[in-house]
Formats: structure tokens, C-alpha cells, sequence
């Protein structure tokens, strides 16, 4: 019970306290966390970085794995703790950061993280942004769905699909962390794919398009300003969705099709009006 009472005295706490303004939860397994680590299929020697390592259990799993490990943490007193206990390790170094403002590795790299949960939409949007290849993410449950777009698709899983696969890859019990969460939480993998599915001159054509189309409230209404009635009579029936559906119901290959055939009439249409003269 003593631990409420340094909500508004968190220096008072001892060097591994948890800062409840952090909303930090640690994972308290050894074992969990190296089963963590070993779903990476990394290769050896890969650069890792850790935000928000806390106590340093996964820290220890990554470097005893042979990853090259940059942990990042916020909190001073765990930042000295950790940077303690792996002084002797050379392929782990420490420093005390804001993850949202340190300068992530300009090469390809992997992030893990247990994400404090008041700002996982944060470090998802900074991880996407930056040269990561790969990230394994602990977030809130609820978090986790809106990502992966399960158990249907969100704006955003949409939005980021032709560049990542994004899945969840377990989820997991409030009693592996100390102090349990009120809140359940998955494990989210983020891969970029080596062969985007869209290409780079058409990824503001594609972002607009599903945009514009997510936030009718029928696919019928999402599509009627684009195609024909018997074009999304033929859509519909190709791609085998309802045209009274809502947005969310379509499948991401189902709008990556779409977006396709609206590029294909796109093309069509600037061929009719400026015609190949042979030049």
C-alpha cells in the first residue's frame, strides 16, 4: 500500500520504483521474456533498440542473445540502475532519453519495447517514421487491435499495410508484469516489408483514396463518386463484399483490389484525354 504514496513524490522512491505517471508495468519473468526474444528470428548480432527497458529483464535477454542492444530509458534512478548492472556488457549501452525525442539509429535497426500505455500511439507513429525493419511492441490489448486491425480493419492498420505486416503475435496475462495492469495486453510485431505492396509514387493516391472512402458509412456511398453503379455492381461481386457493408468490414486486400482497379481507371483516364501520340 505504501506505493500510492509517491505519486506526487517520485524521487522519494527507491531506485527501481515504478513511476506511476509513466504507466510503467515490468515483465517479471525471465523465461517470458527470452521466449520474447527468441520470437524475433533475428539474426545474431542484429542492432536492437530497447525503449523503455525499466529493470532490464528483456535487456538482459537481447544482449544475452547476442543482439547489439541501445537501451533507452527515461527514468533517471532506473537509467543508473541499468547502466550498473550492464557496465561490463559491451554489446549493451545505455542512455538516459525521451525515446520521443533521441535520435534513433539511422540504419536498419529493431525496436522493442514494453510501451508505457499512456503513450503507445507515440512510439508506434515514431517507430513507423523511423529506419526500423522490425519492432516488437508490449501494448494495451485495445491498442494492439487498432494496429494489426483485428478483428477488423482500422484506418490506420489500412493506412500502414502496403509498407508493414503488421500481426499480433500473442497476448498476454496481467499477472506476467509487476505490478499487474488493470488493463490486458498483447504482444504487436511490426515487419516492414521488403516489397512494399504500393508503390512510392502512388502512396499519397492510395492514402487519400482509403481515407476518403473509411469514413463513409457504406461501401455503396464510398464508392459512388468513383466508379459506376455497374462498376461496383462488378466490385462487389468480384471482390465479394456487400455494398451495404461498412468500411471496417472490407479485408486490406480487398481495398488494396479496390485501390487498384480505381488506379486502373485513373490511367484509363488520363490515356483518353492526352492520348499516346508516338512521340
Amino acid at each position: 500500500m505504501a506505493q500510492r504514496h509517491h505519486h506526487h513524490h517520485p524521487e522519494s522512491s527507491t531506485v527501481t520504483a515504478r513511476r506511476p505517471e509513466l504507466s510503467q508495468h515490468f515483465l517479471r519473468d525471465r523465461r517470458l521474456a527470452r521466449a520474447l526474444v527468441g520470437g524475433m528470428r533475428l539474426p545474431r548480432g542484429s542492432l536492437v533498440l530497447e525503449v523503455g527497458p525499466g529493470r532490464g529483464i528483456i535487456t538482459e535477454a537481447l544482449a544475452d542473445a547476442g543482439f547489439r542492444v541501445i537501451a533507452v530509458e527515461k527514468d533517471v534512478r532506473l537509467f543508473r540502475s541499468l547502466r550498473a548492472r550492464f557496465i561490463g556488457r559491451t554489446n549493451v549501452e545505455c542512455h538516459h532519453a525521451d525515446f520521443l525525442s533521441f535520435r534513433a539509429p539511422a540504419r536498419p535497426h529493431a525496436v522493442v519495447s514494453s510501451v508505457p500505455y499512456g503513450i503507445t500511439s507515440a512510439v508506434v507513429r515514431r517507430v513507423l517514421e523511423s529506419a526500423a525493419t522490425d519492432a516488437l511492441l508490449i501494448v494495451q490489448r485495445e491498442a494492439a487491435w487498432k494496429f494489426a486491425g483485428h478483428p477488423s480493419e482500422t484506418l490506420f492498420s489500412l493506412l500502414h499495410k502496403p509498407w508493414y505486416q503488421i500481426t499480433i503475435a500473442r497476448t498476454l496475462r496481467r499477472s506476467d508484469f509487476a505490478p499487474p495492469p488493470s488493463v490486458e495486453s498483447a504482444l504487436l510485431r511490426v515487419h516492414r516489408r521488403a516489397r512494399p505492396l504500393v508503390a512510392p509514387a502512388e502512396a499519397a493516391d492510395y492514402r487519400a483514396f482509403v481515407r476518403d472512402c473509411f469514413g463513409a458509412p457504406t461501401m455503396r456511398a464510398a464508392l459512388g463518386g468513383r466508379f459506376t453503379w455497374r462498376q461496383i455492381a462488378r466490385l462487389s461481386r468480384d471482390l465479394r463484399f456487400s455494398r451495404d457493408a461498412r468500411p471496417s468490414r472490407l479485408t486490406f486486400p480487398q481495398w488494396l483490389a479496390l485501390f487498384r482497379f480505381f488506379e486502373h481507371i485513373c490511367h484509363e483516364h488520363r490515356r483518353a484525354r492526352w492520348p499516346d501520340t508516338g512521340m
